[in-house]
């Protein structure tokens, strides 16, 4: 079976509660970019033969989007992005990206803007990365 290059396959979801900790735990080396209205947290593991390069979380809080159908569609945005541009992420050999993206403003925005916003976000974790 052959990879298509702009799938969003199970793995690439970060799923694992402690992974997730992890991520969110302060003093662990995890690193965060904003770029209105989206942030990014991210954490570098070492990559291991079951984990994907990178895994992504998207949250959109309640207290933002009251409906579950409006941050359902800003997840759905911030996927459709992610999954067109994570091309523009380049890691070290041998590490794993542990991504999270938070929603942070009460209004939906065009699909072109979440996307501009979500590729610029990548290509910063991307320098990050290389000058480490």
């Amino acid at each position: 079976m052959t990879s298509r290059p702009n799938n969003f396959p199970k793995r690439e979801r970060l799923c694992s509660l402690y992974l997730i900790d992890r991520l969110f735990e302060p003093g662990m080396g995890s690193k965060s970019f904003s770029s209105f209205p989206l942030r990014i947290v991210y954490r570098t593991v070492s990559a291991t033969e079951h984990a994907a390069t990178t895994a992504i979380l998207i949250s959109v809080p309640k207290k933002q989007f009251k409906h579950a159908v409006d941050r359902n569609r800003v997840k759905r945005q911030i996927r459709e992005a992610y999954r067109t541009g994570k091309e523009l992420l380049h890691t070290p050999e041998g590490t794993a990206l542990n991504i999270a993206f938070i929603w942070l403003d009460s209004k939906h925005y065009p699909s072109h803007i979440v996307t501009g916003k979500v590729h610029n976000l990548l290509q910063r974790i991307s320098e990050s990365c290389a000058k480490s």
